[in-house]
């Protein structure tokens, strides 16, 4: 099992990676509150709390806390909660990922749950009468955030769902906003549902910015770059051997691939698929903006440019 979970984590992409850390996450807290009752070691944190990981609109703990802006959005308490979410996450993910490319993936899934976040922490500072718990946590606010971006850039694309059959994306995104918007007004959970409508009004108006040359979480990418740009230095700088080997073997295969000899058949059939994929990139390209575009798909558009 283990090594299943190896294969999926480095084969299965920034999708699988995002539901194995939830998951990861959720056996590690389940595991600390099980010793704790059994009384093998306390930690100084309650459940509420989730062992110092779930994040507050109180600006008095948040202070003292300011992971919990970014840690809560992988915390889950429950086991249904975590089935929930990465249900969602699982479904609407790969449709993400289709339209948008799994590096967007990522920048959504961040950004719309800190979008969640400022929404709950905002609303519950100025509305005191709002306030129904000290702390949040989950993936909530950022599933929803990607569920919205795919229905708003694939509005009639339908899911079958049990019972109701075949629903187009947009009604089920309204739908369930729908659902959270009212249970403001009566839910034990304000907070949580707060952050679920801030994180799908960030999903809905990143799309539609997105299309007038605006993109709202480019800001995020040129983070993550930044830091594995980082990463890769002091990896390279620790083990530079390993570092030449990854460059070595690069540049081996370029060059291998530049001695493959095609026959006619074969360079007709490549030439074809390169065309259509050009066609299907400059369309891309015409609906959504070149930033829209998957790093793959920039690589490719720069190769063909340079040819």
């Amino acid at each position: 099992m283990w090594e299943e979970v190896k294969k999926q984590w480095n084969t299965g992409g920034i999708l699988n990676r995002l539901i194995l850390f939830n998951v990861g996450v959720f056996l590690v807290l389940a595991t600390l509150q099980l010793s704790g009752r059994l009384g093998f070691g306390e930690l100084g944190f309650a459940r509420a709390e989730a062992f110092g990981l779930a994040t507050s609109w109180d600006m008095s703990v948040l202070i003292k806390r300011p992971w919990t802006v970014i840690t809560h959005m992988f915390v889950h308490t429950g086991i249904w909660h975590l089935a929930m979410n990465m249900l969602w996450l699982h479904w609407m993910g790969r449709l993400f990922v289709m339209e948008f490319g799994s590096r967007r993936l990522l920048s959504m899934y961040f950004v719309a749950g800190l979008a969640g976040f400022l929404l709950y922490a905002l609303v519950l500072n100025v509305f005191p009468g709002m306030r129904q718990g000290l702390y949040a946590y989950g993936a909530s606010a950022a599933v929803m955030g990607i569920m919205a971006a795919v229905a708003t850039a694939q509005p009639n694309r339908t899911i079958t769902l049990v019972l109701l059959g075949a629903v187009p994306l947009k009604y089920l995104a309204i739908g369930w906003v729908g659902l959270d918007y009212f249970a403001l007004s009566g839910s034990d959970n304000t907070g949580g549902h707060l952050a679920h409508l801030g994180g799908a009004v960030f999903g809905y108006f990143a799309v539609m910015e997105s299309r007038k040359g605006r993109d709202w979480v480019r800001w995020f990418e040129s983070i993550l770059d930044a830091v594995v740009g980082m990463w890769s230095s002091i990896r390279d700088a620790v083990s530079p051997i390993q570092g030449r080997k990854r460059r070595g073997s690069a540049s081996s295969g370029r060059n291998s691939a530049a001695r493959t000899f095609k026959s006619d058949a074969d360079f007709n059939a490549e030439k074809k698929q390169k065309s259509a994929r050009m066609d299907f990139i400059l369309d891309k390209i015409s609906k959504h903006g070149y930033d829209q575009l998957t790093a793959e798909e920039k690589e490719f558009l720069f190769r063909q440019s340079d040819s």
